[in-house]
C-alpha cells in the first residue's frame, strides 16, 4: 500500500503536468529518473557508484536537454516542473520497491494489483472532492474516448507497471532506471511519426547521446553490481522468488 501511494503520487504529478506541457516534453523530462534513481539507490544501499557511471548519466541528460530544447533554450513551464517532480517520485518508487520486496514471497502480479487497488481507492475518494466523480466521468465518455481510456489503463498503466515490478525483482533499480531512460527516444519517435513534430540536428544528436549514455551506464552499473554483491544477497533471493512458479 505504501508503494501504491508513491505510485499514485507519480500519476498525480504526471497527469496534472501533461496539462501544462507537451507530450514530447513530458516524455523527455520524466527520463531524468535515470539520474535520480541510481543516486538514491546508492544512498540507501551505501554502495558507491563508479565515477564513470555519472559521466554516462551526464551524457544522457545532455542528450535529453538537446532533444527537449531542439537546439534552442526555453524556460520550463509549470507542467515541466510537475513532470520533474514526478521523475523524482518515480525514482523513490523504484528504489523503495526494490528494498521493500527483497526476500518477500510476493509475486509481481499480486504486488501490482495491490498498488493499483490503492491508487484506485485513493483517486475514487479524491474524485468526490475534485472534478467529476468517477461514475459520472466514465458515463460521459464517448466511444472513441472510452477506447483511449482503456488503452491508457490497460496498456500504459497496468501492463507497464507489471513489467517494471517484475524487472525490479530480478535486477537492480539503477538498471531499470537506465532502461526507462530510453523513454525520450520513444517519445521522439511517436512525436515524429504520429504528431509530425520536427526534430532539428541538435535533437538527433540528443537521441544519440541518450542511447550512448544509457547503454554505457547500464554496462558500468552491471559490472559494479556483480563485483560488489554476492549471489546469495537480497537481490539474488528476489530473483529466485521472481523466477519460481507462482499460482
Amino acid at each position: 500500500m505504501l508503494l501504491g501511494l508513491l505510485l499514485a503520487a507519480v500519476f498525480v504529478f504526471e497527469t496534472f503536468g501533461i496539462v501544462h506541457t507537451s507530450a514530447t516534453n513530458a516524455g523527455l523530462i520524466i527520463s531524468l529518473t535515470i539520474v535520480f534513481t541510481p543516486i538514491l539507490d546508492s544512498v540507501v544501499s551505501g554502495r558507491r557508484l563508479p565515477g564513470t557511471f555519472f559521466l554516462a548519466a551526464v551524457a544522457a541528460i545532455a542528450g535529453v536537454a538537446l532533444l527537449a530544447s531542439n537546439g534552442s533554450f526555453q524556460a520550463p513551464t509549470l507542467g515541466d516542473l510537475l513532470i520533474l517532480i514526478a521523475a523524482v517520485v518515480r525514482a523513490v518508487h523504484v528504489t523503495s520497491m526494490s528494498k521493500l520486496i527483497a526476500n518477500k514471497p510476493m509475486d509481481s502480479l499480486s504486488l501490482t494489483t495491490i498498488q493499483m487497488a490503492t491508487c484506485a481507492a485513493l483517486f475514487w475518494a479524491m474524485s468526490a472532492l475534485y472534478g467529476d466523480p468517477v461514475p459520472q466521468f466514465v458515463a460521459e465518455l464517448a466511444p472513441t474516448g472510452g477506447m483511449l481510456f482503456l488503452y491508457l489503463v490497460v496498456v500504459c498503466t497496468v501492463f507497464a507497471f507489471l513489467v517494471q515490478t517484475w524487472a525490479v525483482r530480478i535486477t537492480s533499480p539503477s538498471r531499470v532506471s537506465l532502461l526507462l531512460g530510453t523513454e525520450p527516444i520513444w517519445a521522439a519517435i511517436i512525436g515524429i511519426t504520429i504528431a509530425h513534430d520536427s526534430i532539428s540536428l541538435a535533437g538527433y544528436c540528443g537521441i544519440a547521446l541518450i542511447l550512448a549514455g544509457t547503454a554505457w551506464g547500464r554496462s558500468i552499473e552491471q559490472r559494479d553490481r556483480l563485483g560488489q554483491e554476492p549471489p546469495s544477497g537480497a537481490l539474488g533471493a528476489a530473483a529466485s522468488a521472481a523466477l519460481s512458479p507462482t499460482p
